[in-house]
């Protein structure tokens, strides 16, 4: 108790010896964190509703055996659900044929799982079921989907 009743008073008696006459100035924080938390709304918006579908694959290489893969899509909610499906699982089949053409020379759908929630909360539920499963990688159904729209 003693070396916490020294510090405190030690505290004390610095800020008064140290401590300016007047008010406090204010502290002036860099003016690209400012405008940053000013654009940065996302910060104080709620966030929205996910989508995400899945595609576990059994791949395989010259290289690696046999393994499970999950590769998720996920994409925002708008109200259409089957749209909203249908939007990440076409985005799941082309990068599906983009593995096949440049990683593996094998690859195998064990199961296609759709779920309105985020992927991560989706991943999670699939290791129960696979425990060996390893993420391949999230993809952005929304982006991806206006990539090929414009092209």
């Amino acid at each position: 108790m003693k070396p916490f009743i020294t510090l405190a008073i030690a505290i004390i008696v610095f800020n008064a010896a140290f401590a300016g006459s007047g008010n406090p100035s204010n502290v002036a924080f860099p003016k690209t964190f400012t405008s940053v938390l000013k654009e940065k709304k996302s910060l104080f918006e709620v966030e929205t509703a996910k989508v995400c579908a899945c595609q576990i694959l059994r791949v395989a290489s010259n290289n690696e055996n046999e393994t499970l893969v999950a590769v998720f899509a996920q994409g925002t909610n708008n109200g259409d659900l089957s749209a909203n499906f249908a939007t990440a699982i076409s985005v799941l089949e082309k990068e599906k044929k983009h593995m096949k053409a440049m990683f593996y020379t094998k690859i195998k759908t064990a199961e296609n799982v759709t779920a309105a929630t985020p992927c991560s909360k989706l991943y999670k539920n699939i290791q129960v079921k696979y425990a060996s499963v390893k993420m391949y990688d999230v993809l952005d159904a929304d982006a991806l989907s206006l990539v090929t729209k414009n092209f």
